[in-house]
């Protein structure tokens, strides 16, 4: 099978960093603070990697959307396994302002133009935590989702996840 994954990785302030808030208490310091990879999109990646070493999918496509600092991000999942990244460049007070419908339709696009058979995103983001981007993504693709997998199992016909809090196999056609 020929298919093609989609990985969404955020940006985000490393989960190690003590946060401080902003005098003006409008958000969070985020200047000269170490960020990295959410890593929730970490496991996302990982799981992708390992439905390419059973060759299940034939390329791994992550994408990130902000200013030119998220191109580390990229690099990081290039190292870990990713064969191609796209970054979707948006201007920093552009990106501060931006809410989860339109990361999610920015990744709908993305998934329709590189013609994706799989969008992995994690299950949510450590510095909103507003879990909400992936199933946008799906519903404005029309495609199924599975929530909180801890397993994933995909053929030409069908996929099925394995959930965190049950641990029943959903499958979706």
């Amino acid at each position: 099978m020929a298919a093609r994954v989609l990985v969404a990785c955020k940006r985000v302030i490393d989960y190690a960093v003590k946060i401080r808030v902003k005098p003006d208490r409008s958000g969070v310091v985020s200047e000269g603070v170490k960020h990295s990879m959410n890593p929730f999109d970490e496991i996302a990646v990982e799981e992708a990697i390992r439905l390419k070493e059973k060759k299940v999918c034939e390329e791994i496509v992550a994408v990130s959307c902000g200013a030119d600092k998220c191109q580390e991000t990229l690099r990081t999942a290039l190292a870990m396994g990713v064969d191609r990244a796209i970054h979707v460049e948006i201007k920093q007070d552009d990106y501060d302002k931006l809410q989860p419908l339109a990361v999610a339709k920015l990744i709908a696009k993305v998934a329709e133009k590189e013609k994706a058979n799989l969008v992995l995103v994690g299950k949510q983001a450590i510095d909103d935590d507003s879990n909400q981007t992936g199933q946008m993504t799906a519903a404005l693709l029309n495609w199924p989702q599975g929530m909180f997998a801890s397993n994933v199992k995909w053929t030409a016909t069908s996929s099925k996840w394995r959930g965190k809090s049950t641990g029943d196999w959903k499958e979706s056609r």
